[in-house]
């Protein structure tokens, strides 16, 4: 009988370390997934701010190259090619009284331009002219006008810049736009509009 009841304890105590035992590896095993979700979660917090960054880099890049209309003062830039900005406009009271065309208003439209690497045979470097594409506040066509330009576009070579005027009459006055297209060193077609504040804002 003793031996019988000394083997039941024997039994009963090995049970319960066994599920003490148990017990405290469950106890470090739930404690071990804790700490592997922390991790994880750690994990993917950081993998959705570099999608965050990378999308808003994207967004922005996509911007950039979109964007195809420029305010006084902002540079168009083909990259290898040019870089085209419009600087000021200046309404001018005169008049040429050899031109057949009687023009509301004319303005004079001083604009830079660097070329950044712009080659092509037969051109001694970059010529951009934004005399052609103007349309007046009321969207019609205005033209280039026989003004008094004192700085006219030249063939600028790869790494020079070039302050230009064009002279330019509309139809109606006040702020217009130049359309500008032009074909860069490698035959690709290149457009963008500039909006000129006549006022001189931007």
């Amino acid at each position: 009988m003793r031996k019988r009841m000394t083997a039941i304890l024997f039994v009963a105590g090995l049970t319960a370390f066994s599920l003490t035992a148990f017990a405290d590896e469950k106890d470090d095993r739930i404690q071990e997934l804790e700490e592997q979700i922390v991790e994880m979660q750690q994990t993917i917090d950081d993998l959705q701010k570099q999608l965050d960054e990378a999308k808003a880099g994207e967004t922005k890049e996509a911007s950039e190259v979109s964007k195809d209309e420029y305010g006084m003062g902002e540079t168009w830039t083909v990259d290898g090619q040019w870089k085209l900005t419009v600087l000021s406009v200046e309404e001018t009271q005169e008049r040429n009284e050899y031109s057949d065309k009687n023009p509301v208003a004319v303005y004079l439209v001083t604009y830079e331009y660097e070329n950044l690497g712009y080659e092509e045979d037969g051109w001694n470097g970059l010529y951009l002219s934004m005399e052609d594409g103007i349309v007046d506040t009321a969207g019609k066509m205005g033209y280039d006008y026989p003004g008094d330009v004192t700085d006219y576009p030249q063939e600028t070579p790869v790494g020079a810049t070039c302050t230009a005027q064009a002279c330019i009459g509309v139809e109606n006055a006040g702020d217009f736009k130049i359309h500008f297209s032009t074909y860069d060193g490698n035959g690709k077609e290149q457009k963008a509009v500039f909006a000129v504040k006549v006022d001189g804002e931007n």
